[in-house]
């Protein structure tokens, strides 16, 4: 009977570990994926950079410097926060429980969530000035 209570003892054990260490691969899955398609947006802010220097170029009036100059810097600005995340960011999570686990990959979601809406929201910001004030 104690073989029988041990054995389903560690049973219940097994099940459970397999399903945190489930969970927590499932949310590192969901903060890799966005982290993938934030990457995939970096060369839109290098390509908004450029053609914001060459507007500025060939269209040197005050107005159009100075809002270039403040979408710029907002495309860097998001482009440094997705650098800083990512050298901080630890997949890893040595020596932590499953509680811990959830809970800093919860934040790290949070995190780059808004780091990937902060690139929607330049880039657009960005491409729309650049349209607008193109010259042909």
């Amino acid at each position: 009977m104690k073989k029988i209570l041990a054995a389903l003892l560690l049973s219940f054990i097994i099940m459970g570990c397999t399903d945190t260490k489930k969970q927590e691969q499932n949310l590192l899955n969901e903060v890799i994926k966005v982290h993938d398609r934030v990457m995939g947006k970096e060369e839109l802010i290098m390509t908004n950079k450029m053609q914001l220097d060459t507007l500025v170029k060939k269209n040197p009036s005050p107005a159009i410097i100075a809002e270039a100059t403040i979408h710029n810097k907002a495309l860097d600005s998001a482009d440094t926060r997705m650098e800083n995340w990512m050298h901080n960011f630890d997949a890893e999570n040595k020596g932590k429980n499953h509680n811990e686990i959830m809970t800093y990959l919860t934040d790290q979601k949070k995190q780059i969530d808004a780091i990937d809406s902060t690139f929607n929201l330049t880039v657009a910001a960005s491409a729309k000035f650049i349209k607008q004030h193109k010259v042909q």
